[in-house]
């Protein structure tokens, strides 16, 4: 994936307190309801969905889905398919709205640019 939804290892279902749960919920409500858009060095666009249940789905190169979950203060992904892949790629938790865009880095080390776009 050209970043953080197709090429990238996704996280583990939610777990924790309610702590955690109330968490991520506050910091992530934005997402659940709008899309992660992942733009890579390449500039290949993917697009992300994040569910209140701790699925995801993403579309870039191909479709993906897994499990997410909040590890800290980072956002940690587990992908399931197309290919299972056990080992769940983590990255800091931005907090923001519809417009927030930030740099990261996708599992395979590319720079990506996140950002919360309007709608799903």
């Amino acid at each position: 994936m050209a970043g953080l939804a197709v090429a990238f290892v996704m996280g583990a279902v939610l777990a924790g307190g309610a702590a955690d749960e109330s968490r991520a919920a506050v910091s992530l409500e934005p997402a659940f309801r709008n899309t992660l858009q992942i733009t890579g060095s390449d500039g290949r666009v993917s697009r992300m969905w994040l569910d209140r249940d701790g699925g995801y789905r993403g579309h870039g190169r191909r479709a993906s889905s897994g499990v997410w979950r909040m590890r800290g203060d980072e956002l940690c992904f587990t992908q399931r398919r197309p290919i299972p892949i056990p080992v769940p790629f983590c990255t800091p938790l931005v907090e923001g709205d519809v417009g927030t865009r930030w740099n990261a880095r996708s599992a395979t080390g590319d720079r990506i640019v996140i950002e919360i776009v309007r709608g799903r």
